[in-house]
């Protein structure tokens, strides 16, 4: 691979770089693992992968932690099982003076169920990441076995009402203490749309919002919708519930998908069951 890149029959960020050195590498046990490892480290910040490559394990582990030092969880704890955490065994470590911490822990991880009265025909699973939950967030909608899907082509970022006909992520988000939530639909052409509701579907109206949604799409593997980051501003600080969800149209079909859903009826996504995510106050700056 580093001999591809070094010959330029790689197009992309590296063959603009050249030349390129191999700095870090890793063993897995399964293509899978490496696969997904290298998602994860790609989405990193320049500085945590700069501590990556010196092995400064203490480093990592710190700006891991947030802006606010407090971590997500912990894989050494076993606290915070949602929580991503980059890790191969001993068996599998290689050789340094720095082994692998367990709490390179980066934001959270959720696999979303599909609802029973909706099964999907070919998607295997809808996966969400979501980091930095406190006044902002960015959040990646991934979709296996998405051949079959049918994806809403490319536009220029706009806000548009009733995405959710089609194949549409979308995330709900809710003051603890408030029955009122706030509604996001997020399609993969890069139209959003927002809104605010009074309580359970009552009172909708348009969310105003301060910067609209960043978008950036990769559909070159498992169809992937990438860095959708969104302002919580206008939330008030304190504990806040959370609810991830997704439409994916196939062929003549389909399915619904939830964090979780009602124990009865129809997907109903709005349904305060929904909310099945919650997060602390973010500390005092």
């Amino acid at each position: 691979r580093i001999g591809q890149h070094q010959s330029g029959q790689i197009a992309g960020y590296t063959a603009n770089h050249l030349p390129a050195e191999l700095v870090w590498s890793w063993d897995f046990p399964t293509r899978h693992e490496a696969k997904e490892a290298e998602r994860r480290i790609k989405s990193w910040s320049r500085a945590k992968k700069m501590a990556l490559i010196r092995g400064d394990w203490d480093k990592i582990s710190m700006l891991a932690k947030g802006k606010n030092g407090s971590s997500t969880g912990s894989g050494q704890t076993g606290e915070g099982a949602n929580a991503v955490i980059l890790s191969t065994g001993a068996q599998h470590a290689n050789p340094s003076s720095h082994p692998a911490r367990p709490e390179l822990v980066e934001g959270l991880s959720f696999s979303l169920l599909c609802h029973p009265q909706t099964p999907a025909k070919q998607v295997g699973a809808v996966m969400v990441d979501m980091t930095n939950p406190d006044d902002d967030v960015r959040i990646t909608f991934r979709v296996t076995d998405g051949d079959a899907v049918r994806w809403p082509g490319w536009k220029p970022t706009a806000r548009r009402d009733e995405l959710w006909k089609t194949t549409c992520f979308e995330f709900f988000v809710r003051a603890a203490d408030d029955p009122g939530y706030f509604e996001f639909n997020l399609s993969p052409s890069g139209e959003w749309a927002a809104y605010r509701f009074e309580s359970y579907r009552a009172g909708m109206q348009p969310l105003e919002l301060d910067c609209e949604p960043a978008f950036c799409w990769n559909g070159e593997e498992d169809r992937i919708l990438t860095e959708v980051d969104l302002e919580l501003n206008f939330l008030k600080r304190g504990p806040i519930q959370i609810a991830l969800s997704a439409v994916i149209e196939e062929t003549d079909t389909k399915s619904y998908w939830a964090l979780a859903h009602p124990p009865e009826g129809p997907p109903d996504f709005h349904h305060p069951d929904c909310f099945a995510l919650s997060l602390p106050a973010p500390d005092a700056a």
